[in-house]
């Protein structure tokens, strides 16, 4: 439910096709005369929210295009869409666009006008060869990168600093992002699009080691009626420095993360419509932009700002007021809403314990689940969220929460003024979460059930729930013949179902392989997969596939990623097949 569209800003698209290095300035062409196509222009800025899990996340994108259908699907070689190519590829460290960073992507790409309804976001995959603004970029001991995407993380416990690929399922297909832009002529279509890091980013297991792919859940926002809410918690009680949050010498906390959290139109819970970090060495936080409208264009007057971090105690301001246009001080708006004049003080609470699946999540392996905690006579609002390993169906590492001695700080906004904050303890009990799951897409999220902390011990597994596919869509099932003739070194294979860049399902393959005394081809079925019938199509449910390949030990070294040819279309059956060959390396 979260509504991002654009601003109109005067601007011309002569000569910024030629600073960022762009093969056209424009989707279309236009002529002299009665019959010269009308013109409007778009550009593009990114934006991003945190997460606690990793340090750096670059992506590299190399075209933008454009569509008047939503459900249009992609093809280079289709001239119903309007691209624009970089000639010389963007490699952008999403997780720098934080309280509020923007980054222009794109400046006056030239579209005919008219309302499109449908964007992609074309990456340079990992394995494809390093391009040069990717070798050009620096991680954070100074090395190029080693991939064009790649992610930085820190190992467990310690101050370790370790990159890994950021591994975009079948990348060339884009990142999708569906909505209502309309370009006008002689004005500019500015559009300022989340990437949502903490939603986005999946770990996973790779040969023992951790990669990372993405669920993308791209929104954009309406930049004429966007606010901003600012922050600040006590600095004296953060832990500034990686080594203070490891060593915990001093009792600190640290990874602070702000949300602004909205009800869902059916009122069944709070989501998270904008999320940011807190700086660990001045505690400051900006929540921008936030929409003040929601998606049926009804006004939204206040968010609810819940502050989670570890080794501390979450904090909730209810009923924050927003208006319109107002902003950071470096955008020149009018001053943003403040939660409180000066530092707001929070409780230390190392009672931590971590939680993780008892079972895989299914019926597909690729989702997420959300920790939320429930007011007396109120709704759950989210404290936590982690996506599962899309090949095991279960979280790559247990996710850390606060225990049974922790309560709930909330107060209601004072107009700027000292926040009172009150203790309470949640419905579900002192540590104990209400856990919904869901799968990544056309599934609705789980009910929910309530997973109290451990009675003993530090460690508590909850059993996931069933999501249901949603109103009108089917259970489809995907009949599969893959040959791997000629693979004699790879034993280890997993075959990826993917979706605008996100992994839905996964099989794992490894028996087939000829190295392991497998048939060469070989049979199965993956079923589950969202689908729609004769009656009711479901346009989105197409999909592509890939072959991972590795040899155990060599992972890092030896990993192959086979495409396989065309999609599988799931859109109006719910059957299909899909055929493809592996060769050996």
């Amino acid at each position: 439910m979260k509504e991002r569209t654009w601003l109109h800003t005067p601007a011309a698209c002569a000569g910024l096709a030629l600073a960022l290095g762009l093969t056209a300035c424009g989707g279309g062409g236009s002529s002299s005369g009665a019959s010269a196509v009308q013109m409007g222009a778009v550009s593009v800025q990114v934006t991003d929210g945190p997460s606690d899990e990793f340090q750096h996340v670059w992506v590299t994108f190399t075209a933008i295009s454009f569509h008047t259908d939503p459900n249009a699907t992609w093809s280079a070689a289709d001239a119903t869409w309007k691209t624009t190519r970089f000639l010389n590829p963007v490699t952008i460290d999403l997780t720098t666009l934080n309280n509020g960073t923007l980054n222009t992507l794109l400046a006056g790409m030239n579209l005919p006008v008219g309302t499109y309804r449908q964007i992609r976001f074309l990456l340079d995959g990992p394995d494809a060869a390093l391009d040069a603004s990717a070798l050009a970029t620096k991680d954070s001991t100074g090395a190029a990168l080693q991939w064009n995407d790649q992610v930085e993380y820190l190992a467990n416990a310690s101050t370790t600093v370790l990159e890994s690929p950021l591994e975009i399922a079948y990348p060339t297909q884009g990142i999708q992002l569906v909505g209502t832009f309309n370009v006008s002529q002689g004005s500019t279509l500015t559009l300022a699009v989340d990437f949502d890091l903490e939603h986005s980013i999946v770990a996973f297991n790779h040969d023992s080691l951790t990669y990372f792919t993405m669920r993308p859940s791209l929104f954009y926002y309406d930049m004429s009626q966007v606010a901003a809410i600012t922050g600040t918690v006590d600095p004296t009680k953060l832990c500034q420095t990686i080594a203070a949050a490891v060593s915990q010498t001093t009792a600190c906390a640290f990874n602070l993360i702000a949300k602004a959290e909205l009800l869902m139109p059916d009122g069944s819970r709070h989501f998270v419509a904008r999320e940011t970090s807190v700086d660990p060495i001045t505690g400051a936080f900006t929540l921008y932009p936030l929409a003040t409208k929601d998606a049926a264009g009804n006004a939204i007057a206040s968010y609810d700002v819940l502050i989670r971090g570890r080794e501390m105690e979450t904090m909730l301001v209810q009923a924050v007021p927003v208006t319109a246009g107002t902003g950071p001080a470096r955008t020149g708006s009018p001053a943003p809403t403040s939660l409180q004049s000066g530092p707001i003080g929070l409780t230390i609470n190392s009672g931590e314990y971590t939680a993780q699946l008892a079972t895989a999540l299914g019926p597909l392996t690729s989702g997420h689940a959300i920790f939320q905690q429930t007011l007396s006579g109120g709704v759950p609002y989210e404290v936590r969220w982690r996506n599962t390993d899309p090949f095991t169906g279960m979280f790559r590492n247990p996710i850390p929460l606060q225990g049974a001695t922790s309560s709930l700080h909330i107060a209601p906004y004072n107009g700027g003024n000292a926040l009172a904050f009150t203790l309470a303890t949640p419905v579900e009990g002192a540590g104990a979460f209400t856990v919904a799951d869901n799968l990544t897409a056309y599934y609705t999220l789980s009910s929910g059930a309530v997973m109290p902390p451990p009675t003993s011990g530090t460690v508590q597994t909850f059993t996931p729930g069933l999501p249901t596919l949603d109103s009108g869509v089917q259970p489809g099932m995907i009949d599969v013949t893959l040959d791997f003739s000629g693979i004699n070194i790879d034993n280890n294979c997993e075959l990826v179902l993917a979706r605008f860049a996100a992994i839905i399902d996964t099989y794992n393959c490894s028996a087939f392989l000829s190295s392991n005394g497998g048939p060469n081809t070989v049979k199965f079925t993956l079923s589950g997969v969202p689908a729609g019938d004769a009656s009711a199509a479901v346009p989105g449910a197409y999909y592509y596939a890939y072959v991972r390949l590795w040899e155990t030990g060599h992972g890092g070294l030896t990993r192959r990623i086979v495409p396989l040819p065309g999609f599988i279309d799931l859109r109006s059956t719910s059957s299909a097949t899909l055929n493809g060959s592996v060769p050996g390396a």
